[in-house]
């Protein structure tokens, strides 16, 4: 088995069994992590990532939830604490490298099928 703690680290495993529900939370989370500025309602963000607006609402409730965006008024923002802005950080510059993308895509792909 591959040893993805040892490769990602054990804050990022914690972050993605906590919040990357999916490849679309991934998408979401990378988006915002490069553009922390962005002020967007679910449409906008939809266009942006080339999705449908109904496949991203449970996603952004979640990471409401997860107190990493905040959702007022119809608009979307990027509202992470310091640390978990930290933690959003390791996990976006865990992508850019090959063999943390493959662990972190991976994981996240057990996450969505647990019994293959």
């Amino acid at each position: 088995m591959y040893d993805l703690e040892g490769v990602l680290g054990p804050s990022v495993m914690a972050f993605v069994d906590r919040h990357v529900r999916s490849l679309l939370t991934w998408d979401i989370l990378v988006f915002f992590h490069r553009n922390p500025d962005a002020v967007l309602d679910i449409e906008g963000l939809a266009s942006r990532l080339g999705r449908r607006a109904e496949e991203l609402n449970p996603e952004i409730i979640a990471l409401c939830d997860g107190k990493i965006l905040a959702l007022a008024g119809g608009l979307i923002r990027y509202k992470p604490s310091i640390e978990m802005r930290d933690t959003v950080t390791s996990f976006v510059d865990g992508c850019q490298d090959r063999n943390r993308r493959l662990a972190l895509i991976a994981l996240v792909l057990r996450k969505i099928n647990p019994h293959s």
